[in-house]
This record gives C-alpha cells, structure tokens and sequence, in this order.
C-alpha cells in the first residue's frame, strides 16, 4: 500500500517481491480568492501559520504539518489549513484538486470465487486454506497491528456512543449467529473476517439519510436497525472483528461510479489477515512478513479489493490516546470562531457555519493501465 519495503521477506535467498503502490498523489492545487496556491507534496515542506499565504480577501492558507498541537496543526497525518474570514450571512467557496494516479488491488487469489487473476496482487494474494490463527497476529508485522486496532470500543467523541463497540448486545449476538455457521472450536481468522462480511451483506439493507445531521450509527446500532450507510456498516463490521481480536481500521475517501461521473464521500475498512505459520515456513518466507494488510468494503461487495474508483483520502493512523482523538479530527474538520464575542449574547443562533463539499472530475480520466471488471 505504501510503495516501500517488501511484501513478503524470504528466509531462503529468494528476492523479496517489492510492494506495490496502489495510489500516488501527483499534484495538490487550491484555488481560493481568484489565486492558484499550488501545494508541495513532500512531507518535510512545511508552512506555519505565520507563513500562511494570505488571499486578497483575508482568508489564509498553510500546511503546518503534525508537530504541534491544536488548531494550528494537522491531527493524524498531513494536511493543508484554510481560514476563512465570513460576516454575517456570507459565504465563500475553494477548490481542492488532487491529481491521482490509482489502480485495482487484490489480496484475495481465490480464482473458484471470481477474483481475477490479472488484478494486480494476485500472485501474492491469501487463501482460506493457507490463512492463520487468531493467535498468529502477535507473530505479524511485529504485533503492531494487534496492540493497534483490536480495542473493544473506539471512538465516543462528540458521540452518544462508541462508532465501534464489541460488546454491544447485538455485536455479541451477530457474533454468536456467525459462529454457529462455522466449525465447532474455529480458530481461523480469515474464516471468521469472512463469514462476518456476508453477514453485514445479507443482513444489512444499504440506507442513508442526507442532511441529517446526526452522528453516524454505531457498530451495535447498525446492526441492530439492520440498515446503515457507509460509515455505519463499516462500524459494525469492524466491531464484529474486533469481537475476536481481528485487526481493523477505518478508511476515508471518495468513491465514483464506474464512469468516473458520479462521486460521493466514502469510508470502509482495512484488515490484518495472517497466513499460517506451517504455509510460511514451507514457503521460506519470515513469519513477521507472512501477513496480508487488505482494503474491505462491505457496502460494496468487495472483500480484499481496491478498485480504481475508490479514491483514498485517509487511512486512520494509530490514536496515541487511544480514544479516537485522530477520527474525531478528520469527521470535525470544520471549525469556526466569533471574532466579536456576540454569540452568546444572541444564544449562538447566528453564528452556526455549514459546509457542503462537492466532489467532481476536472479533466477526463486517462487509462493507461488498461480497464477490466473486477466485480459484479
């Protein structure tokens, strides 16, 4: 995913496969207040706020970076700030254009349930029958991804509840219903991980209420109004891998239609699946190494894939408070202030700010890599 180091490494001389970058920023432009501010793209550009280019209109724009704290600073990763200067009843619009290059992943190589072999990854991608144990994740990848993302509950910030919750009652019940279609004592990761994204398919209806205004459904919530949208059954799915100790995190973006014309605000999950210690050590390959870290949608129907018009904007980093700090950060972006102190004087009823963000293609799409079905 990150285009560095390797996919697996060999214990036996065998060159180790290079991992391959599934999306690459190529540019970053902000047209703001009649200017084009073109933003650079390596991490160790950074502009402080005392730097922020100012437009002619007052607004300011910077990219600071993750080194101090506050609203001066990104939270969670690289970011670019925009300060908007409003008086009452005013409005002002920018744009934000990313250059991407992006294509189709597998993780999956499992040619009897249709994954193609020409999607890229496939070669190195798992199979049930060579997939590993709850136990295995502390031997993978250092352990990092267990000590990670394997909480019980995750993220109550400005929320009734925990998005994520385990031990809801009908996360516990969903669990004991997947099981009792699994063998008796399973123990295998990939078996459970699987069985639970059917589950959310088959027993959760696609279903969003635009403007609402609400805090996304949680895992429990979700699951027990058997409807959720995006964000909601990406909740309930990782609540039921997190029930068994499962690796998951979320992943924020945007996703187009097959046509690249229609686009809307997107989220789903990734996960940490092992392969099993005897497949590893029969094919020489290091057991810290012998893992795969793999994209699901389950809104979509696409376990172990990425596809081209899934566009990444985030993928969540590891909290260091372990509370959700860097979730709440990128779902509360938005911030506002009142430089005349007058909100509380008329109850804070003129000082609410709304955002709307439209996402669209500048530009025709260019396929250079070819284009095929990757699912149905």
């Amino acid at each position: 995913l990150e285009g560095t180091g390797p996919i697996y490494t060999y214990t036996d001389g065998t060159p180790n496969p290079p991992n391959q970058k599934i999306q690459d920023v190529l540019a970053t432009e902000i047209r703001i207040d009649g200017q084009s501010i073109n933003v650079p793209l390596e991490r160790s550009a950074i502009r402080s706020y005392a730097e922020a280019i100012t437009t002619p209109s007052g607004h300011k724009i910077w990219w600071p970076g993750t080194s101090g704290s506050g609203n001066m600073f990104c939270t969670g990763g690289p970011c670019v700030k925009v300060t908007a200067f409003l008086g009452p009843g005013q409005s002002m619009s920018y744009e934000y254009l990313v250059t991407i290059s992006t294509k189709s992943y597998t993780w999956w190589s499992d040619v009897n349930e249709g994954v193609d072999p020409r999607i890229p990854g496939f070669s190195f991608g798992i199979l049930e029958e060579h997939s590993g144990t709850y136990d295995d994740f502390e031997d993978r990848g250092s352990g990092e991804r267990a000590d990670d993302f394997t909480s019980m509950r995750l993220y109550n910030k400005n929320r009734p509840n925990y998005a994520i919750d385990a031990t809801g009652a009908s996360v516990i019940a969903a669990v004991t219903a997947i099981d009792s279609n699994l063998p008796e004592g399973n123990q295998n990761a990939f078996k459970f991980a699987k069985a639970a994204f059917d589950y959310i398919r088959e027993n959760i209806v696609y279903y969003t209420d635009p403007g609402s205004g609400s805090a996304a459904l949680s895992g429990p919530a979700c699951l027990a109004a058997g409807q959720g949208d995006c964000d909601e059954q990406t909740n309930a799915f990782l609540s039921l891998l997190r029930a068994k100790g499962i690796p998951g995190w979320y992943v924020f973006g945007v996703l187009s239609s097959q046509s690249y014309t229609t686009w809307e605000a997107h989220a789903w999950g990734y996960i940490q699946l092992p392969m099993s210690t005897e497949w590893c050590n029969d094919n020489n390959i290091e057991l810290d190494s012998c893992y795969v870290e793999a994209s699901v949608d389950v809104t979509n129907n696409k376990w172990l894939l990425h596809t081209a018009s899934a566009l990444i904007e985030w993928i969540e980093q590891p909290d260091p408070n372990g509370d959700g700090t860097y979730i709440n950060a990128y779902y509360q972006s938005l911030n506002y202030g009142d430089n005349d102190n007058d909100c509380y004087e008329k109850a804070y009823l003129d000082c609410r700010i709304t955002r709307e963000r439209v996402f669209a293609l500048e530009g025709p799409v260019s396929y250079g890599g070819g284009k095929f079905p990757v699912y149905s």
